[in-house]
C-alpha cells in the first residue's frame, strides 16, 4: 500500500475544468452518468464552482455533489439549481456525537437536510460506519427516527477501512483512527435491521 498515492494536487481555472469534463460527455451519456464533485467540502468554493455547474447545465451534463451539509444555506441556494443530485454525508444526529467526530455542531447538518427534504430535491445520504466512534445501536435508532418522516432516494451504509492511511502518511497528517478497526459483517447486518424498523431501506459498499 505504501507506494499507491502521489500527491497530485494542482490548481486549475475553471474553463480548463469544464474542458477536462465535457471531453467524457459521451461517455456519461452512453452509461446515463455524469460528473460528482467532492471534497473536502466543495460548496465551500461555490463561487468558483457556480461557473462549472453553469456549463454543465447548459451542455445536459448531469451534475452531483457530495457534501457534508454543515454550512450556512446560503452557500448552497446560489447553485442548487444547477445540482441534480445531492450526496449528503450523515455521520451523526445526536449533537454530541457529531461535535465529538468533527469539532463542531451539527444544527446546521440538521436545518440543511430538512430544507432539501422539503423542496423535494433528489438526495442519496450516505452513513459512515466507524464503531463506537459515530455509529453504535443507540446512534443508528436516532438516525432511523430522524429520517422516518423524508422520502430518500437512496441510503447508503459506507464502513470504515484503512485504505486512507498511505495518502495521510504521504501528506503527513497524523491519522487519529490508527487503532479503530473496520466495522464487522454482523454490526452492519445489526445497521440495516434497525433502520429497517423504521421503513428504511439502505444498501452497503
Amino acid at each position: 500500500m505504501e507506494g499507491l498515492f502521489e500527491q497530485t494536487t494542482r490548481e486549475i481555472f475553471t474553463d480548463e475544468l469544464f474542458e477536462e469534463i465535457s471531453e467524457d460527455k459521451l461517455f456519461y451519456e452512453k452509461l446515463n452518468g455524469g460528473v460528482t464533485f467532492s471534497g473536502g467540502e466543495p460548496i465551500l468554493q461555490s463561487g468558483e464552482l457556480i461557473d462549472v455547474l453553469k456549463k454543465c447545465k447548459e451542455n445536459d451534463i448531469h451534475v452531483a455533489v457530495e457534501t457534508a451539509a454543515n454550512y450556512s444555506f446560503d452557500l448552497l441556494k446560489i447553485i442548487l439549481e444547477y445540482i441534480d443530485l445531492l450526496i449528503v454525508d450523515c455521520k451523526a444526529i445526536s449533537n454530541e456525537v457529531y461535535q465529538k467526530c468533527t469539532g463542531r455542531s451539527n444544527e446546521a447538518f440538521i436545518e440543511n437536510f430538512k430544507t432539501l427534504c422539503n423542496e423535494k430535491r433528489h438526495i442519496w445520504l450516505r452513513i459512515p460506519i466507524v464503531w463506537n466512534v459515530n455509529i453504535s445501536i443507540q446512534e443508528i435508532h436516532r438516525i432511523g427516527e430522524f429520517l422516518q418522516p423524508f422520502q430518500l432516494e437512496r441510503v447508503e451504509l459506507i464502513p470504515y477501512h484503512k485504505m486512507g492511511i498511505p495518502k495521510y502518511k504521504n501528506y503527513k497528517i497524523d491519522y487519529l483512527l490508527q487503532d479503530i478497526t473496520p466495522p464487522t459483517v454482523e454490526q452492519l447486518e445489526t445497521c440495516c435491521d434497525i433502520l429497517s424498523q423504521y421503513g428504511i431501506i439502505v444498501s452497503c459498499e
